[in-house]
């Protein structure tokens, strides 16, 4: 708009010009061409003669200053030197723009008007005063020959005002065009982005329906196990009110049957003697069971605290979780919002949204701190249950070994994971070799130490990740050299039993490679969940104290 300006009030001011001289040199006006970038040319500037010889002048700092006082703000003045110094003339370089062509003009007609200008100084005026002479550097001054020339040469070219005009006009047309261009491109960004925000949008309303659902089953799922878990306490408490009812019985049994005796006055010391011995060791069964009942109930009440423990546990991370993924889903709406406030800025900028721009980025770094700290509150919590349940988790499996006799009938057992079956690679190595009995269990024992070192490998890995069906899964690398080989020279069940050795380290211990135990249901063919062996521990503890009742009576 500003060139614009400046362009009409030249044009004006040429037509003024023109209004005041004939139409011949209006014509030789518009196609007269000037050095471009403009610059002025002084002459006759003072210099004295240094001890050393070298001519010396003003500086151009100091002639531009004194310029810049009289208005016509020039942007440099470079004082000329030649082999003898400061040759008295100096480069006046303006503005490229129209409003650095009017002030040049200004600086021109001020030296035309003191009859200080070229044709002044061509004349030979400067012999008569040392004052300074100035005007436009036109095509003349752009051909000259010596140093004075050379200089005006210097990254500069001559062109006529037409020639400015149009090409500024053909930049101006140019720039109009790619401002609509961006302005366009702008426009389909600020589309995009707002589906893109509607789109996050949706998807955090599904996640948060989700995670309702999910809270939703996990409750019902604690209710079922608390209700089973009352259950078996129930059980627990029948089979003590029975077992002391049938106990009572006895003794009421035992003590008729002493009262008989005494009545019919039948004394028989051998009787007598296994009589009172009968009611000890049952008296004594009967404080067993006690202790054992007691147990058993301690158990459940400490099973039944730990669970509670844990349930508080989880719900304080369930809140935790609830409260991240809060925090998380307005860090996104924060995010999608400030992405839509820059886009609706213009190239002039608006203050306001700037404003809410730069406080809503405060609030977004505000909640991911928050985020951050909440995470990792939570990831501190989470390893304190995991520790406390795998710490549960040794102590039932190191009951489990100290009376796998006892636990070799029920369904949940200790289950050795990534330990290799020895079993069909003796009759894999007969069949290839066809020696002996001793020499193939020789074989044998050595191939198999082979493999479990393969399987203890954390560098082999026969495995890949199929994804055929949407879902990813663990399938075995029929291309693995080492697993084809196997295959080729010992059979299916060996390489079976290697590769299902392998997929149960991968699964259960990848990091350690090593054979770890777990407790297993045996008849689903899974990992045992807690709740399944804290009912097999009561169920075996029940069945220790009737065991160790009946000894005792058949002791007696």
């Amino acid at each position: 708009m500003e060139k614009n300006q400046q362009k009409q009030e030249f044009l004006a001011e040429t037509s003024e010009m023109k209004n005041t001289k004939n139409n011949d040199d209006c014509s030789v006006q518009q196609q007269q061409r000037f050095v471009w970038p403009w610059v002025g040319l002084v002459a006759n500037i003072p210099t004295e003669v240094e001890p050393s010889g070298r001519r010396v002048g003003k500086s151009g700092s100091t002639l531009r200053d004194e310029f810049t006082m009289k208005g016509f703000n020039p942007t440099r003045v470079q004082p000329i030197w030649d082999f003898k110094g400061h040759s008295g003339f100096a480069l006046v370089e303006f503005a490229k723009d129209f409003e650095g062509f009017e002030s040049a003009m200004n600086f021109e007609r001020s030296f035309n008007l003191d009859r200080h200008g070229k044709r002044d100084w061509e004349k030979g005026h400067r012999l008569r005063d040392n004052k300074l002479y100035g005007w436009v550097a036109r095509e003349d001054d752009y051909n000259r020959s010596d140093t004075v020339g050379k200089n005006v040469k210097k990254k500069r070219d001559l062109k006529s005002i037409s020639q400015i005009v149009e090409e500024d006009e053909r930049k101006m047309v140019h720039l109009v065009e790619n401002m609509s261009q961006t302005i366009e491109k702008k426009k389909q960004s600020k589309q995009e982005l707002e589906q893109k925000v509607d789109e996050t949008s949706r998807f955090l309303e599904s996640l948060e329906l989700h995670n309702v659902l999910l809270n939703k089953n996990y409750q019902e799922g604690f209710q079922k196990m608390q209700m089973k878990m009352e259950e078996l306490y129930q059980q627990v408490l029948d089979g003590h009110e029975k077992s002391l009812a049938e106990l009572e019985a006895k003794r009421e049994k035992l003590d008729e049957r002493a009262r008989l005796i005494e009545q019919r006055a039948i004394i028989n010391e051998e009787e007598m003697e296994k009589s009172r011995l009968e009611r000890e060791m049952n008296q004594k069964a009967m404080c067993e069971q006690n202790e054992a009942n007691e147990e058993a109930m301690k158990l459940a009440e400490k099973h039944q605290k730990e669970k509670e423990k844990l349930h508080k546990r989880i719900m304080e991370m369930e809140a935790k979780l609830n409260e991240t993924q809060e925090l998380e889903l307005e860090i996104e709406k924060l995010k999608g919002t400030t992405n839509v406030m820059k886009h609706m800025v213009g190239s002039d900028g608006d203050k306001d949204i700037v404003e809410k721009i730069a406080k809503t980025q405060i609030q977004l770094d505000a909640q991911e701190t928050a985020l951050h700290e909440k995470m990792m509150t939570l990831a501190r919590k989470e390893r304190a249950t995991n520790d406390e349940y795998q710490d549960v988790l040794k102590e039932m499996i190191q009951v489990w070994n100290a009376n796998e006799e006892l636990m070799k009938q029920e369904k949940i057992r200790v289950k050795r994971m990534g330990q290799l079956n020895p079993a069909p690679f003796l009759p894999a190595v007969m069949k290839k070799h066809k020696v002996t009995q001793s020499k193939a269990e020789n074989k044998a024992m050595k191939l198999c130490s082979v493999w479990e070192a393969n399987i203890g490998d954390v560098q082999w890995t026969p495995f890949r990740v199929d994804e055929s069906d949407g879902t990813p899964k663990r399938v075995v690398d029929e291309n693995d050299e080492k697993l084809r080989t196997l295959k080729n020279q010992y059979g299916e069940e060996v390489y079976n039993e290697v590769v299902r050795t392998k997929l149960e380290i991968e699964e259960h211990n990848a990091s350690g490679s090593y054979v770890i135990l777990e407790l297993w249901n045996y008849e689903e063919n899974r990992k045992a969940t807690m709740e399944e062996a804290t009912d097999v521990m009561l169920k075996i503890r029940s069945k220790l104290a009737a065991m160790k009742n009946k000894r005792k009576r058949l002791e007696v």
